[in-house]
């Protein structure tokens, strides 16, 4: 016989997505346990990027966040080689630490006393009632096993899950990792005048900027396949060569010094999971991943953060589990796939250009006079060549409207 519940609910993966289910949980009443192998604070690999700040505010956190001395970052340049584009964003956005912006999100769903944080505890497998979920048996540092028990388990454990791998939880659309990426911490790094997001687009690498506090940015850098061998022989070598390169950049770092050391992979897997079964549910990396060039993956984890959440309060107000957790999936991935689309052409389509590409950019982009001539049939020449993918007119489109408002 099945002992009885210790926990409405029990998250497994303790960062963005899980302490934000955690919070929003608790404000619901429930009785929530997170557990993560780590201990807070603690650092992950991110790009750190919020592409907007409205779940911060939602969650009640943008102050203390912003408390950390962050740069808003107000503008987006693109460097096409040595010719570059920039724009005003719509609004601010900020890149956090990830120890410390974690930290932050952990401590505000420990706010609410239903909440409590195992650190230093992993899941070693999960407890079942026939063919259902209900709990997850854990190992803390000691090696001491104990089984916790709840109607309903939350995997927030990253893209290589254990609690999806459990469940037998089915990829779908899925793509295999497509460019190594490597990171780095610099500081010192000379600033824009205003801070921006960059990117650099350059022998069919992408290279990016994300400002984090004064002084310091995070530095990212997706490679051909062909070269990761090489790259993880001697990282901080060949980043800083190939990042010297880009525009400028050989200037701009001559006094910045790496901090830590230069991380990456092989790559992003790219996929949706199917997210939810009997007693189980699927948020962040867990259920949805793709390539970081983006750098929306935040993002997306406080969104599925809030659709489950939305889903658990009208299950536990009488509706049929099948019935919410089928409208949460739904509404998941109608959600997510415009912007899973937009990645994947996106770092597909990447490729050195011809020289005469070259030429013909560098051209077009010092002459006003093109500019003057093109700006108003911009919207119709994106259109017509973004056929293949109409979800990047779309974005554009509805953008330019927010920002003609």
């Amino acid at each position: 016989m099945m002992n009885q519940a210790d926990y409405d609910v029990i998250i497994v993966g303790a960062r963005a997505a899980g302490s934000s289910l955690a919070f929003l949980l608790g404000k619901q009443g429930k009785k929530v346990l997170l557990i993560d192998k780590a201990s807070f604070p603690s650092d992950t690999l991110s790009t750190h990027h919020l592409s907007h700040l409205d779940y911060l505010r939602r969650l009640g956190v943008l102050e203390d966040v912003e408390k950390a001395g962050l740069r808003k970052i107000t503008r987006m340049r693109t460097y096409i080689n040595d010719s570059l584009i920039e724009g005003p964003r719509t609004a601010y956005t900020l890149a956090p630490r990830r120890d410390f912006l974690d930290y932050i999100l952990i401590k505000r769903a420990l706010d609410n006393p239903t909440v409590e944080l195992r650190e230093q505890t992993r899941a070693a497998g999960l407890v079942w009632n026939s063919d259902r979920v209900f709990g997850v048996e854990v190992m803390d540092e000691s090696g001491r096993r104990e089984n916790i028990h709840a109607p309903m388990v939350v995997g927030a454990d990253g893209m290589r899950s254990k609690i999806a791998e459990w469940v037998g939880a089915e990829k779908y659309n899925e793509l295999p990792a497509l460019r190594p990426v490597f990171y780095g911490y610099y500081q010192g790094v000379e600033p824009l005048e205003e801070p921006a997001t960059e990117i650099f687009l350059q022998e069919g690498r992408i290279g990016f900027l994300f400002p984090m506090e004064h002084g310091r940015d995070c530095l990212g850098l997706e490679i051909h396949p062909d070269e990761f061998k090489e790259f993880a022989g001697q990282p901080q070598k060949l980043f800083e060569h190939h990042y010297k390169q880009f525009y400028r950049m050989d200037e701009r770092m001559k006094h910045a010094a790496l901090q830590g050391r230069i991380v990456g992979s092989a790559g992003v897997e790219n996929f949706f999971r199917t997210p939810y079964g009997k007693g189980w549910a699927l948020i962040g990396d867990a259920g949805h991943s793709k390539d970081p060039s983006t750098g929306l993956g935040i993002n997306d984890a406080f969104l599925q953060s809030f659709l489950l959440a939305d889903a658990i309060a009208k299950y536990y107000d009488g509706a049929e589990w099948d019935d919410v957790m089928g409208e949460f999936h739904q509404n998941r991935d109608q959600q997510l796939k415009p912007s899973y689309e937009l990645t994947l052409d996106y770092i597909q389509s990447v490729r050195s250009w011809s020289p005469k590409e070259t030429a013909f950019m560098d051209t077009m982009a010092s002459n006003p006079i093109v500019w003057n001539k093109i700006t108003p049939r911009l919207p119709e020449l994106l259109e017509y060549h973004s056929k293949d993918i109409p979800v990047l007119w779309q974005a554009v489109k509805q953008e330019a409207e927010r920002n003609n408002q």
